[in-house]
């Protein structure tokens, strides 16, 4: 491994036992070689430290641990304190990447003279099967490769695992912000568009994300972790009062779909009043019941497999 690796892969590991080899050999499986990959072990209790340990004869593999458990973004940023590569390269530890994505993203980043690039992710299900292919909530991927502006990024709320260049998060002081849950990634890539980084998206699915049953739903109040991204956004100095405006109108969007799991649950268990506070926080979640319906009708009467709803069925952001 060279002094200064091309490319810095981040990991963050908490009872990951069962895919974080597989995380680790797509890692190892890379066309460019140039890579270290740092993996901070947040104090699991399960045999994550141990499946690390028989990877460590890679000399390009690191192993750092936490002495106690401390977070997702705390984590992730004591990865990012360890890297030395001059890209930084986000990987999830039940995730995965093709084999070509770290250097179809350097020579991207090197065209477009970027400073943070991603490609679509391709969801996966436990069981294998497509969940979805995308970048971002409301933006169809485009045919070719394309730098996207800071609203247009807001606008499309996106979801990505970016790479991202180092010189850039250190002269701008960014990184994860370890008080929020759910928006702790949105808020990184937005923190770096605000900020003035060039960004490219590279139309091709060479990141595998994968479902797992979803957890946060009943942990956090979605509309209050939403509210802390936004302020902290809005925070930031610099930002112009029309990108503050783009930013109110984008989570005041996805308050609605962040809500609709809530309401549609309480209504569900009969649960009116509960139904009716989320109404209230949320007045769009009636729109979306309205257009729900016909689907709802036709699944319980024709369909024998549960259909793929996006405003239902969104993968949450990981702890």
């Amino acid at each position: 491994m060279s002094a200064q690796p091309k490319v810095s892969v981040i990991t963050p590991a908490y009872n990951v036992a069962p895919y974080i080899g597989q995380c680790i050999e797509s890692v190892q499986a890379q066309t460019l070689t140039d890579w270290e990959m740092v993996i901070v072990n947040d104090a699991s209790t399960d045999e994550t430290p141990q499946i690390v340990q028989r990877y460590l004869n890679d000399s390009r593999i690191r192993l750092v641990q936490n002495a106690r458990n401390m977070g997702l973004g705390y984590t992730r940023n004591r990865a990012l304190r360890e890297a030395r590569g001059e890209w930084i390269a986000v990987l999830d530890a039940d995730d995965w990447y093709a084999p070509e994505r770290l250097e179809k993203l350097v020579a991207l980043a090197e065209q477009t003279s970027a400073d943070m690039v991603a490609d679509l992710q391709l969801y996966l299900t436990e069981r294998g099967s497509v969940y979805a292919v995308a970048w971002a909530t409301h933006a169809k991927p485009p045919k070719q490769p394309r730098t996207y502006t800071a609203e247009e990024v807001i606008r499309a709320h996106p979801a990505f695992k970016p790479m991202v260049r180092r010189t850039f998060l250190e002269s701008q002081q960014i990184h994860y912000h370890e008080g929020m849950r759910q928006w702790a990634d949105y808020a990184f890539y937005v923190e770096i568009m605000l900020k003035g980084g060039r960004f490219a998206l590279l139309p091709e699915p060479l990141y595998y994300y994968r479902v797992r049953p979803r957890t946060l739903t009943t942990r956090y109040d979605p509309l209050e972790e939403s509210g802390k991204a936004l302020s902290y956004l809005l925070s930031l100095p610099g930002v112009s009062p029309h990108l503050q405006a783009v930013l109110r109108a984008a989570f005041k969007r996805r308050a609605v779909w962040d809500s609709y799991p809530h309401f549609a649950h309480a209504l569900k268990g009969r649960q009116w009043s509960k139904a009716w506070q989320w109404a209230q926080r949320s007045p769009g979640v009636l729109l979306v019941l309205m257009r729900e319906l016909p689907l709802a009708v036709y699944r319980r009467l024709f369909a024998r497999e549960r259909l793929i709803d996006p405003w239902r069925d969104a993968p949450p952001e990981r702890t």
